[in-house]
């Protein structure tokens, strides 16, 4: 720990926590989702058109906003991203009307995508050689934010609808005022070569596409098990939300240590070799997982988080190595992109679990890390700059 204090500029870790507040918003949705169909009387299909829109909005986007960011440096986006995105669910939850629901979480999701692509290529460039410790910090604080979004608005709305929800709000107005007093510190940076449409052509390969292959795979598992273990447990087995409950935190909170041991291994033995060693065991743990009673369950359910969250890690730095002209759009790529196709593809395996039952998605879950251990494969490491 005291290595990685060391290793990590001040500015990374305010970066973070930016982070943290962006993504307060995205966790905050789910637990907004009941009150938000009590409200209105809403349909499952209209619930469910509230976290497309989100979706589409907040990952689908990003490398558009990746791309733009690259042909010129815009630090303005991130402070401006964390406002809008926390300003625009707190209005969501005063909305008179469904269809004004929909605008207000389009345009939070919006905020949401803007800042990410253009925090990732700022915390690139001030981590130096550092840039798996520096880059696990700035992912930790997305994974903080999904959970302490839910539970600050889970506070909030314990009372019904009032004024107490616009507090929801206060964080963004501080890391808005707080990034605007540091934002001139920031280095001013260029990127190696015009980056053009032409510069994404010549980083686009089959590498690449190897590696958005293995981040959509891993999304795909990481949001099954979160969708479907606590359907698998209490639905179908008839446990205790209690006993879900804990899982699910054993999950998240395994996913910060793998998050941290992903970007300090992609440092020392590079991204590659982190992801294949990572990626391999997760289908045999899957399988055991599926059979597992206690405390192995909590175990196996935690090496599960721990591997899938440093494949996370390495992956991001991978990209943006892949892509040294399109930091930007790299990182749109690898924390929206693929990410939200994967959140998507979690659809489609709940319409399988409609018709054959959910123990066939977990065999599915079981057979995809062998698919992104085979697309790792062809991927190649690229050259490494030391500064």
């Amino acid at each position: 720990m005291n290595e990685l204090l060391k290793a990590v500029p001040k500015s990374v870790w305010l970066l973070g926590l930016a982070h943290c507040v962006a993504d307060l918003s995205p966790g905050a949705l789910y637990v907004a989702l009941p009150f938000l169909k009590a409200k209105f009387a809403l349909s499952y299909a209209e619930v469910s058109a509230i976290v497309l829109v989100q979706n589409i909005a907040a990952s689908i986007t990003q490398p558009l906003f990746g791309y733009f960011s690259d042909k010129k440096h815009r630090p303005w986006l991130m402070p401006m991203g964390c406002l809008l995105t926390g300003l625009f669910m707190t209005a969501s939850l005063f909305a008179p009307n469904y269809y004004l629901v929909l605008l207000c979480t389009a345009i939070s999701g919006f905020g949401n995508a803007a800042f990410h692509p253009e925090a990732a290529k700022t915390v690139n460039q001030l981590s130096g050689v550092a840039k798996g410790k520096c880059i696990s910090v700035f992912s930790v604080g997305g994974y903080a934010g999904v959970a302490l979004g839910s539970l600050l608005l889970g506070s909030l709305l314990l009372g019904g609808e009032s004024y107490r929800l616009l507090w929801y709000a206060l964080p963004s107005i501080l890391i808005f005022i707080a990034l605007l007093s540091v934002m001139h510190q920031f280095p001013q940076m260029t990127v190696r070569g015009a980056s053009t449409l032409g510069t994404l052509k010549e980083a686009v390969s089959w590498p690449l596409m190897a590696l958005l292959g293995m981040i959509l795979t891993r999304a795909t598992i990481s949001s099954g098990l979160g969708t479907f273990v606590p359907l698998y447990y209490m639905a179908y087995l008839g446990g205790e939300s209690v006993y879900v409950s804990s899982l699910l935190t054993i999950f998240l909170g395994a996913g910060v240590v793998g998050t941290l041991i992903g970007g300090t291994m992609s440092d020392k033995y590079g991204s590659k070799k982190v992801m294949l060693y990572s990626t391999l065991p997760i289908a045999a743990l899957l399988y055991l997982f599926m059979t597992a009673q206690g405390a192995s369950l909590f175990l196996l359910l935690a090496l599960i988080s721990i591997l899938l969250s440093a494949t996370a890690t390495s992956s991001m730095v991978f990209a943006q190595r892949m892509m040294p002209k399109n930091i930007g759009m790299a990182s749109g790529l690898t924390l929206g992109f693929s990410i939200g196709l994967g959140t998507m593809g979690v659809t489609g395996l709940g319409k399988l679990a409609d018709v054959w039952g959910l123990p066939l998605v977990f065999e599915i879950l079981t057979v995809l890390p062998l698919l992104g251990f085979i697309l790792t494969m062809f991927v190649r490491e690229p050259q490494r700059v030391r500064n």
